[in-house]
């Protein structure tokens, strides 16, 4: 981590190392150690706390103005009211910690703070230092006896109030303040502890953070995903920015020793590498939960964010006040963010974990709700309701029903568990009103939308998914689609170009650009970027463009020899061979004039078919399946009968994404049929739906031949609309 270039020292900024030790009634104080002593038991403050007991003990009985503690204690750096009031807060449980208060601080209010020492701690003093504090002797500090007279305290409140007034002033116009766009991203914090094991510290707090200031709506905070491939420290902050979409860096670091835990923060402007606020935190395992909320607030104060009051409540909010059970979630929320099913049953058992150690700790039942959720995702609906993730989505939203974080596992179980597309939509809906910056339940929100067939929403939400989250290929492709569907070829295609240019070495990326390609007809240049791809069985992005191309270039031997490769590879589950691969393969045989071949492809698949529907028999995908495959073998009205009942299942569950794809398999069996009236009204609705017709897949795909000549197919074919 690069070390905080502080601004010009104040010849007045309290230099710990050069103050002189001083007594303040019964209490020793040694600023050079940052030790407190009195009744025989010794204590160490804060580097921050001991800075303002020197000031506020220097000041002997008058008024500190809080721009003073500012400028002299926080080297004018921007503070949030948060640490000021904490730092006092610690300063009075100090005096009180020996039973007889040593000193007393008072707060004048909208001016700043005084410290009072304890009556037995007035004696005038045998010597005193040139800032009026008793040194090492015998004698106490002693204070001023003469009676504060009236006119003389008004005038210091005069002075006071237009100090602060110029603060104020000062400040609107200061270097530190934020003038550009108030984004930010959180990069990884280091682990400075001996144990590395403690590693889980860091990210914990770092996460934890990260979540506190999304909430901030008017505030722009990437997506962990994307800020987590930089390492805190590492590499030019400036590029970093640029390439993340921001104006501001938060780097931090987290230090263990025994119970005692050293985090600290620095925000960083990074088009100057000018730092805005840095802070160190000393706390006790127990008070870590605190120093989030303070970093969350004193950073929206820096970037001058407006933050709402249900906001403001949101931030300083802590989930549980049992020290063990917020450790034992800051370490399932490691292994929560890690994609393989090792991690998310280890995150599993740590939620477990933390809601037995407090089972009124609803945060980690949220997480263990949408860890449940994840493991049974794909599940039977039965088998997903009688489970543990429903029963902990029920146990937090009992405990905290208005819980972002608990809406968000409601949201996941209504969309993943249930399939209820409409509640989860309305759900999640009102968890990004509140949470704008959470990139997940965006995601989960545009793809929502786009089953519902709202695909404006969808688009302009994975454009806001792009910003929050720029370095996740997944979101920019899902762009891509959703332009490339609503027909913006042009604008698909910049998408990618954009993100070719940041993974060049991906192959999706290129394999979705062939595909935007193949629906504007140019087939040449898909050609170019699919001759270097190579295709696994179960790659759906790089296999749909591969086989599309074989088939609109009416290469079906080639398209017969790519199928028998996947086949090859797909040797694992001998049997049960793929019905979808074994029917493509019947397709193009087909159409290479090899009947027998393809007979027999499809007597493999159909076997195959109708073992899955068995086992799902209101599956979409192997009804859709099976119907391609009797079309094959001939039985069109068996064909039609199957594809219809895929189309009812989808258009009760109010999947519009997918009942559009099976409306469009149907248009295609009715023309290979030769129902030229049908095939014809239905291409010509669905051409005005956002789908993946378009006038140059109708003219390549050999399924629209008997279609052709007809001038209603003509003109679908120069316009997209039938008359």
């Amino acid at each position: 981590m690069n070390p905080v270039s502080k601004p010009a020292s104040d010849p007045q900024t309290i230099r710990l190392s050069d103050e002189s030790d001083f007594a303040l009634g019964a209490m020793r104080v040694r600023p050079s150690l940052r030790e407190v002593s009195f009744e025989g038991r010794k204590e160490q403050l804060e580097p921050r706390v001991m800075q303002v007991l020197v000031l506020l003990a220097r000041a002997r009985g008058t008024v500190v103005a809080r721009d003073e503690l500012i400028r002299r204690c926080w080297e004018g750096r921007i503070v949030g009211e948060a640490a000021i009031t904490r730092t006092i807060a610690k300063l009075r449980e100090l005096s009180e910690a020996g039973g007889d208060p040593c000193f007393r601080i008072e707060t004048i209010p909208r001016v700043g703070y005084r410290l009072i020492p304890a009556e037995a701690a007035e004696a005038t003093p045998s010597s005193q230092d040139p800032a009026g504090i008793q040194t090492d002797s015998d004698d106490r500090p002693g204070w001023p006896r003469r009676p504060i007279l009236w006119p003389i305290m008004i005038g210091m409140l005069a002075i006071f109030g237009l100090a602060l007034i110029g603060y104020r002033a000062w400040i609107s116009r200061a270097p530190t303040q934020a003038t550009v766009e108030p984004s930010i991203a959180v990069l990884p914090f280091k682990n400075l502890s001996s144990d590395k094991d403690a590693g889980y510290l860091a990210a914990g707090v770092q996460d934890e953070i990260l979540t506190r200031l999304a909430k901030i709506g008017s505030l722009k905070v990437i997506s962990r995903t994307s800020a987590d491939q930089y390492a805190s420290g590492a590499g030019n902050l400036s590029a970093i920015a640029r390439q993340l979409g921001v104006a501001n860096i938060l780097e931090g670091s987290v230090q263990r020793q025994g119970s005692t835990v050293r985090i600290n923060v620095q925000l960083i402007r990074a088009a100057g590498d000018d730092h805005l606020w840095a802070e160190d935190y000393d706390r006790k395992m127990d008070d870590v939960l605190s120093v989030e909320s303070e970093v969350a607030d004193a950073i929206a104060i820096a970037l001058a964010a407006k933050v709402t009051p249900v906001e403001r409540k949101e931030i300083a909010t802590q989930a549980t006040n049992d020290p063990r059970a917020y450790d034992l979630f800051l370490r399932g929320l490691v292994f929560a963010h890690r994609p393989d099913g090792a991690s998310i049953h280890k995150a599993i058992q740590l939620f477990g974990d933390a809601t037995r150690e407090d089972p009124k700790f609803a945060l980690a039942w949220s997480w263990l709700a949408r860890m449940q959720f994840y493991i049974h995702s794909g599940d039977d609906l039965a088998l997903v309701r009688r489970g543990e993730g429903h029963a902990a989505l029920a146990r937090a939203l009992a405990l905290q029903p208005d819980l972002p974080e608990a809406q968000v596992a409601r949201g996941y179980y209504l969309y993943y568990g249930e399939q209820n597309y409409p509640d989860a939509l309305g759900e999640l809906a009102r968890v990004h009103a509140r949470w704008p910056n959470n990139a997940e339940a965006l995601e989960a929100l545009a793809l929502i939308q786009r089953r519902l067939g709202n695909w404006k929403d969808s688009t302009a939400n994975f454009a806001r998914l792009v910003a929050l989250d720029p370095l996740i290929a997944f979101h920019r492709i899902q762009l891509a689609e959703g332009l490339a569907r609503q027909r913006d070829f042009e604008g698909a295609l910049r998408v990618l170009d954009i993100a070719l240019k940041i993974w060049p070495d991906s192959t999706p990326i290129p394999a979705a650009e062939a595909d935007i390609y193949q629906k504007m007809g140019r087939l040449d240049r898909a050609d170019n970027l699919l001759k270097n791809l190579y295709s696994a069985p179960d790659d759906d992005h790089i296999l749909g463009p591969m086989e599309q191309q074989f088939w609109l270039q009416r290469q079906y031997g080639n398209g017969a020899a790519f199928v028998r490769g996947l086949i090859a590879q797909d040797r694992d589950e001998p049997a049960s061979p793929s019905a979808f691969l074994h029917c493509m393969l019947g397709e193009f045989l087909r159409m290479a004039g090899d009947s027998k071949g393809a007979r027999e492809q499809y007597s493999t698949a159909l076997a195959s078919g109708l073992r899955d529907l068995g086992a799902q028999p209101d599956s979409v995908d192997d009804l859709t399946v099976l119907s391609s495959i009797y079309a094959g073998q001939g039985n069109f009205e068996l064909a039609l009968r199957t594809i219809n009942h895929a189309v009812d299942l989808l258009r009760s569950s109010a999947n519009s994404l997918d009942l559009i794809n099976a409306q469009t398999d149907r248009a295609r069996l009715l023309a290979r049929r030769g129902a030229r009236d049908e095939a014809i009204a239905e291409i010509a609705r669905l051409m005005k739906l956002p789908g993946d017709l378009t006038p140059a897949i109708l003219r390549l795909d050999a399924d629209f031949d008997v279609l052709r000549g007809d001038p209603r197919f003509q003109r679908l074919l120069k316009t997209g609309a039938a008359n």
